[in-house]
């Protein structure tokens, strides 16, 4: 016994099946060679500069640290420095106090702005 409904379900997918392989199939070529040469060359180097930069991106936290430390080194010795210097020269000495202060205060500014970046 056959069924009526599902023949002509068959004849139906059949037809469209057909229709599918005739159609044309767009965008389906290769991409050229030279594109994809350019492309796994630039990714190359960008991986190899990525790996040349890592010893120095690790290193940079303590480069950071030391800077740190010898900011606070400088300005302990800074401090401990002014009260024993001359009278006479006190002049001068003050403005390479606070010349070197400045410059140490600077320094904490930028080291401490680092690491906070980071």
């Amino acid at each position: 016994m056959s069924n009526p409904l599902r023949e002509r379900d068959d004849e139906d997918v059949q037809t469209w099946m057909r229709q599918l392989a005739a159609a044309p199939i767009e965008g389906s070529r290769l991409p050229d060679p030279t594109h994809l040469w350019w492309k796994a060359e630039l990714l190359r180097r960008w991986d190899q500069q990525r790996r040349a930069a890592e010893p120095i991106e690790r290193a940079e936290p303590l480069q950071v640290a030391i800077g740190l430390v010898g900011a606070v080194v400088l300005l302990a010795w800074l401090w401990h420095v002014a009260p024993t210097l001359p009278a006479s020269s006190s002049t001068i000495v003050g403005v390479v106090l606070v010349g070197g202060l400045m410059v140490v205060a600077m320094t904490l500014v930028a080291f401490g702005s680092l690491f906070v970046r980071d």
